[in-house]
């Protein structure tokens, strides 16, 4: 027997011992993130707190029309053209019950399980990036000890504890989605590489071609939840070709040249499906392929509706420096305050420092920076402002959006002190070294929860106005009778509907062809009620009709567009006093 075979069966005998240990190791670690992912969504449950995003009440009424609508065979079609449709497929099954609806934890499910899987994938990640002494030591290269896992358990203790990452987990919000498949794309790009060094062998773990195909699937599951993973899937796509290419023209087997590019294909395949089929459903609704980037409910429609004429530029509009200093800014404060935030990138930036410094150990980790490039280039060319409150204009818009840097904040200050352990003799200064590091984590934290984390006060303060608007009608709306027809837009206060319990296949709106657009002809025979907010097409369309229809009440709200609920002058008296 050649000493390399004695070698791969060592190792496979070693590794199979480790196994059982692992499997124990990452069952706890997944019950702890689950406790913490289920005690968060019970606290803001508890405060009424799961709905203050307008985004999070759109996403879960997108996926409530798609079974809930005036014909089911428009029912596909209901998954809408901006935001892309993974989440809101994964609400499916536990939308349909109206309590769930209702309080938005049909929304929370799939955000929660994205925290629990996106904890484990930056242990798997920190584990392979970060083998300590105690792993180099040892001959077989795998190590279940305490010390071996100190990098690991601090990395995921910073991603699993981060206040913001709590809240948005417990909400309808996609951001914690997307960063799971994110970091689970690296962790199987990070095996592929693994993998490769092993030469293939199946004994080292998975190959590279089925860790190819993990990091596809990762990468596409990213692309159909939000438009970053377009952007993470071109890079790391074009990342994989250059270096696929190179094993293959390394490769003398021309089967295993074979099995490597057909493995590629598919993966390439993968990702170049998801815009493409996004861009045909979207000519299928709306008639334009890009719909989503520039039609009545983009980013840029958007923009333009809210901005004044003569307001001055947001910051970081035409300018990618300003607006990748705001994006990293906004993850800085998502980290704590503005003090503690500094201490925490100052971490970060040195770990990747160091990492370039060792770049062939810690390649794949500097992949966690593409959406600081991602944001920097949307904010400067997407019309995707974000406005915090440390810097002009002194408010909150799109800070979450930082909270996409967190695994940077979370795996490079490991790296830095991992790193600087390896250097230190000393056991007692190793520890004094990792002590440092959880001691800033800490107080970081501890300043967030003080405060209130920054994500939940831009949900505060952007919901106060709206969600007094959606109460008031909701009030109304809760008393109509049963089965009664309503006409509204609903891209503005949908909330309303959902907090009345009205079901939308109630309601004619903009969603409902062709019964929106007969309805706003002759408003006062197509439905029981009409709710018109200020400028909306159903205000206007009651405006033309005021004659055959009588206003019943008016909602103002001062920050929000009036709203007006009318009823045809001839509908029996039973409709006129819900």
């Amino acid at each position: 027997m050649t000493s390399r075979k004695r070698d791969v069966l060592t190792t496979t005998a070693r590794a199979s011992e480790v196994q059982p240990a692992q499997r124990a190791y990452d069952a706890i670690l997944l019950g702890v993130l689950a406790v913490l992912s289920l005690a968060a969504l019970l606290w803001y449950y508890a405060h009424n707190e799961l709905m203050l995003y307008g985004d999070a009440v759109a996403h879960i009424n997108i996926a409530r029309r798609v079974i809930d609508n005036r014909s089911w065979l428009s029912s596909f079609f209901q998954l809408g053209t901006v935001w892309l449709p993974l989440q809101h497929v994964a609400m499916l099954p536990l939308v349909w019950n109206n309590r769930l609806w209702q309080t938005g934890i049909a929304g929370s499910v799939p955000s929660m399980i994205a925290y629990v899987l996106g904890g484990m994938g930056v242990f798997r990640l920190v584990s392979g990036l970060t083998p300590t002494l105690s792993q180099k030591k040892g001959r077989d290269g795998v190590s279940t000890s305490g010390a071996s896992l100190a990098p690991a358990l601090v990395a995921t203790a910073i991603y699993a504890f981060n206040p913001n990452l709590l809240y948005l987990q417990a909400t309808a919000m996609n951001e914690p989605i997307y960063v799971a498949f994110f970091i689970w794309a690296l962790v199987y790009l990070q095996e592929m590489l693994r993998a490769r060094v092993a030469n293939g062998s199946e004994q080292a773990g998975m190959s590279c071609e089925r860790a190819l195909e993990r990091c596809g699937i990762c990468l596409a599951g990213g692309a159909w939840t939000r438009y970053d993973g377009w952007f993470t899937g071109a890079v790391v796509g074009a990342v994989v070709v250059v270096i696929v290419a190179r094993w293959c023209r390394r490769e003398t087997e021309g089967g295993r040249r074979r099995v490597l590019a057909k493995s590629l294909i598919e993966f390439l395949l993968l990702n170049a499906l998801v815009p493409v089929f996004w861009l045909a459903y979207n000519h299928r609704v709306s008639g334009r392929a890009l719909d989503w980037a520039n039609g009545p409910y983009s980013a840029k429609a958007i923009a333009e509706r809210t901005t004044r004429r003569d307001a001055p530029p947001y910051p970081g509009k035409d300018h990618p420096v300003t607006a990748a200093l705001y994006s990293l800014k906004a993850a800085q404060l998502n980290m704590g305050n503005v003090a503690w935030g500094r201490v925490m990138l100052a971490f970060a930036l040195l770990g990747t420092a160091t990492a370039c410094w060792q770049f062939d150990r810690y390649k794949v980790a500097l992949l966690l920076w593409l959406p600081l490039i991602f944001y920097a280039l949307s904010i400067a060319y997407g019309s995707v402002p974000i406005f915090i409150p440390a810097w002009w204009p002194f408010s909150y818009y799109n800070v979450r959006y930082g909270l996409e840097l967190l695994p940077v904040f979370a795996v490079f200050p490991v790296v830095l002190v991992t790193l600087l352990t390896e250097w230190l003799n000393k056991r007692r200064r190793r520890i004094a070294a990792w002590a440092l590091l959880v001691a800033c984590v800490s107080g970081s934290y501890l300043t967030a929860w003080g405060d209130t984390p920054i994500t939940l006060r831009e949900a505060r303060a952007n919901s106060r106005t709206r969600i007094a608007m959606e109460d008031g009608l909701a009030s109304f709306l809760s008393h109509i009778p049963k089965g009664s027809t309503i006409l509204m837009y609903q891209g503005s206060h949908v909330g309303a509907l959902q907090r009345a319990g009205i079901p939308l296949k109630s309601v004619i709106s903009e969603v409902s062809h062709p019964d929106w657009e007969w309805a706003l002809l002759d408003p006062a025979h197509k439905a029981d009620y009409v709710v018109g907010f200020q400028g909306d097409p159903v205000w206007m369309a009651a405006r033309e009709h005021r004659g055959e229809l009588q206003e019943m009440l008016t909602i103002t709200v001062p920050g929000q567009e009036q709203c007006k609920i009318f009823i045809a002058t001839g509908k029996p008296a039973s409709l006129r006093k819900p």
